[in-house]
């Protein structure tokens, strides 16, 4: 993906034994690696598929593994006992409610069954996701936009599911007339599968009703004809710019408090990394706010301007087309054997979708688009 900023992004490779496995992190130190003991799997692609089930993928092949899902749970638990064997003191079941920094470091109170308590340190590294109190307390979300409003996500971990590719891999269905955002598919470990989708906040839309309709009276519901709920899950995300300066004073704020949710499973681990490495950089005198600073700004995609203008100009397939337009659209790109992400080949082919399909070329890309960039991206 093109950027007008320099990234230094964490990437992954995996060591695979038969219980287990290690992880490295490229682009951290060398001793960032994490022994798993979970369960891999492999995915092999990402495919867009239309109601009536036509289909392309991003990559041209479907057999190179672009990476892998991770039993979330075994890496926390194997997470929490190296943390455990170096010396921490983990507390669960408890909750920070309040935290105050000056300059003679940060105060804390806490609550648990226990009772409240108080706890103080030269440092801290907040790590409280989504809706951070901890971080509007500290100043840090001052003159932060609001971003472009809150979304909703749904969740449905499945079993005994008939998983619709030979290979594992993410699927995303286009179904306008159910929903006018994406149902999302792929594996669950462990031996699972999960169906997910989104809306606004502002929609009034049951995401509930939506998958149980997908998965019930569709022309997907074949492939749940056997399926049982395992568990459901659901969050609200606020769609907000980053914290550009995400250390100052004596804290850190990493992962979801920071950023909206890009930062992902690997970025999550880079952050709490790098956290640690430039707070005890800063405890021995250094500028570590300067240093994790620079790495945060240039970790991420959503740094670039470029990355962000991406999805300018090109509207959703599932807003704009109704079912058989989809089915159209989907089905031209296939039949041209045409590969990568939804918005980059409409744009890269643009001139021969106008000529064979102009109503849904004109929907996609009104005319006053600038025929020129060619980067936006669904």
């Amino acid at each position: 993906i093109p950027t007008d900023v320099k990234l230094k992004r964490v990437t992954v490779t995996i060591e695979v034994g038969s219980h287990h496995h290690r992880i490295h992190l490229h682009g951290l130190p060398p001793d960032a690696i994490i022994d798993y003991r979970g369960e891999l799997n492999p995915v092999f692609n990402e495919t867009l598929v239309s109601p009536s089930g036509r289909a392309f993928s991003r990559d041209p092949s479907d057999r190179d593994i672009e990476g892998f899902v991770v039993d979330k749970e075994q890496l926390m638990i194997g997470l929490l006992a190296e943390a455990h064997a170096a010396g921490c003191v983990i507390r669960d079941g408890t909750r920070c409610v309040s935290i105050d920094d000056s300059a003679d470091g940060v105060q804390v109170r806490v609550t648990s069954d226990a009772g409240d308590e108080v706890l103080s340190a030269r440092r801290a590294i907040v790590a409280d996701g989504s809706f951070s109190t901890l971080v509007d307390q500290l100043g840090f979300n001052e003159g932060r936009s609001p971003g472009r409003g809150r979304i909703k996500f749904m969740n449905l971990v499945l079993d005994r599911v008939k998983f619709p590719f030979p290979e594992f891999r993410r699927v995303r269905f286009c179904l306008p007339s159910l929903h006018n955002g994406i149902v999302n598919m792929g594996p669950w470990p462990p031996g699972l599968f999960q169906i997910s989708t989104s809306a606004s906040v502002a929609n009034d839309v049951n995401l509930q009703s939506i998958l149980t309709t997908f998965t019930t009276n569709s022309p997907f519901s074949e492939l749940f004809a056997g399926a049982k709920v395992v568990a459901k899950q659901a969050c609200n995300m606020d769609l907000r710019p980053p914290i550009r300066e995400a250390a100052r004073g004596n804290v850190m704020c990493i992962g979801d408090n920071a950023a909206f949710a890009e930062v992902a499973i690997k970025g999550a681990i880079g952050c709490g990394y790098m956290a640690a490495k430039f707070s005890k950089e800063a405890l021995d005198g250094r500028d570590g706010n300067a240093a994790y600073n620079d790495y945060w700004q240039h970790a991420f995609n959503f740094f670039s301007p470029q990355y962000n203008r991406r999805a300018d100009g090109v509207k959703k397939i599932t807003e704009a087309l109704t079912d058989a337009e989809t089915d159209d659209l989907i089905g031209w790109v296939e039949d041209r054997g045409f590969t990568g992400l939804p918005n980059d080949v409409v744009l890269k082919h643009r001139e021969q979708l106008e000529q064979d399909l102009p109503a849904v070329c004109e929907k996609l890309l009104p005319r006053e688009i600038d025929r020129g960039d060619r980067q936006a991206v669904a």
